[in-house]
């Protein structure tokens, strides 16, 4: 006889099996299989449980994505860089094409469900959720680089997201032959370092 589950607040863990049980399922079968019970049951769950902890799927999407955000936000805010601005760069090019290539499986099913895309933009506009909060990380992480303040942070720190999703992309739908000529994180920098201000 199966045991019963006990009625109340859901055991420990059961929020970050959830999250996992959604990402693996998003870049396995994409948003069309993401229904709470599909989620409950690859997270060995309770369906109610998803709802306790998420509200709903769009709910359960902000999670698996600021899942994605935290450790972004730890890497390039609460590490004190290298007080060279190469080697933060190439560390934050790094930094933030490990999210992206994490993160691109949500982002694909967010935007391929246009019902689920509206209701997702209308709860981060009212918790100023969305992709110029990657810009000011970026900018944050650089403003104590010396020599910053010559610098446009912002226009900066676009190419960097930019180069940094387009390396996670390709990651994800390139044979192998176009990665074999994707340029490298410090050929990236390099590339852009010699339009910067002299000090």
């Amino acid at each position: 006889m199966a045991e019963k589950r006990a009625r109340g607040r859901p055991a420990t863990g059961v929020r970050e099996a959830v999250i996992a049980a959604a990402q693996r399922i998003l870049v396995e079968s994409g948003v069309a299989r993401l229904s709470t019970k599909e989620v409950a049951a690859g997270a060995g769950v309770a369906e109610s449980s998803i709802f306790y902890h998420f509200g709903d799927r769009v709910g359960l999407l902000q999670a698996v994505i600021a899942q994605h955000v935290r450790p972004l936000k730890e890497a390039l805010l609460d590490s004190p860089g290298h007080g060279e601005l190469r080697a933060d760069l190439v560390e934050v090019v790094m930094t933030l094409e490990q999210f992206f290539h994490s993160a691109i499986p949500v982002i694909a099913a967010i935007q391929s469900d246009s019902g689920l895309r509206a209701k997702f933009l209308e709860r981060g506009r009212d918790s100023d959720l969305g992709p110029h909060r990657a810009l000011d990380v970026v900018v944050a992480r650089l403003g104590a680089v010396p020599g910053a303040d010559r610098i446009d942070l912002r226009a900066l720190a676009l190419l960097l997201v930019g180069a940094a999703h387009q390396r996670a992309l390709q990651r994800h739908l390139s044979p192998p032959a176009a990665l074999a000529t994707l340029p490298s994180a410090d050929a990236l920098v390099d590339a852009l370092i010699p339009v910067f201000p002299k000090r």
